[in-house]
């Protein structure tokens, strides 16, 4: 018995270090994999490997009366960009250093919009809005693989889910405010007095 627990614990170990190389040959092995797997598998591996108290944050990131949106490898719709707060980081600290490691982006004007909790969960969401520092933009990570600025007016249908409620709270907030309707009562003309 002693004989095949350690044949079968250098096999795991062996299979462990072959993952790992091939994670470490192709980088973007991991996230083909990832997006593979039913959204449940993919939420609980996200849960085991994060503290059980997550701030998650997705940024609106304006130009010119565009925003920009993303596309994941591990998913076939368009989203707004985001990341994890890590521990002793500020928002603000967490959205530049997020936006620049995936993006290349730098952000003035950052807002913080809505913290949201979600249900059932141990999630924090927080929306960020920054105005693109410069025009710059490059995909600088594995996760995702194209991004585009789209006008406000114009934004495309095939927006993951989660994503949704933030974009239509985003946009009501940008609608300039509705003017009251007009005084019903009618007047009648001055007649001029002789």
């Amino acid at each position: 018995m002693r004989v095949f627990l350690k044949r079968a614990f250098l096999l795991l170990l062996a299979l462990g270090v072959l993952v790992a190389g091939a994670f470490v040959v192709f980088p973007g092995l991991k996230y083909e994999l990832y997006r593979k797997l039913p959204p449940k598998i993919r939420w609980n591996i996200s849960y085991a490997m994060t503290d059980k108290f997550v701030v998650g944050m997705v940024y609106f990131v304006e130009r010119n009366n565009q925003l920009l949106l993303v596309r994941h490898t591990y998913q076939d719709k368009w989203a707004l960009p985001g990341g994890w707060v890590e521990r002793n980081e500020s928002f603000e600290e967490s959205a530049r250093r997020e936006l620049d490691e995936e993006l290349n982006i730098k952000i003035d004007d950052f807002e913080v919009l809505e913290v949201n909790k979600v249900p059932r969960s141990g999630i924090i969401n927080i929306a960020i809005r920054g105005r693109l520092k410069d025009q710059g933009v490059a995909i600088r990570d594995g996760e995702i693989y194209g991004y585009r600025f789209f006008d406000l007016h114009r934004l495309p249908e095939d927006v993951i889910y989660t994503h949704k409620p933030y974009l239509a709270r985003y946009l009501e907030s940008r609608r300039p405010p509705r003017q009251p309707p007009a005084d019903p009562q009618r007047t009648e003309p001055k007649v001029p007095e002789r």
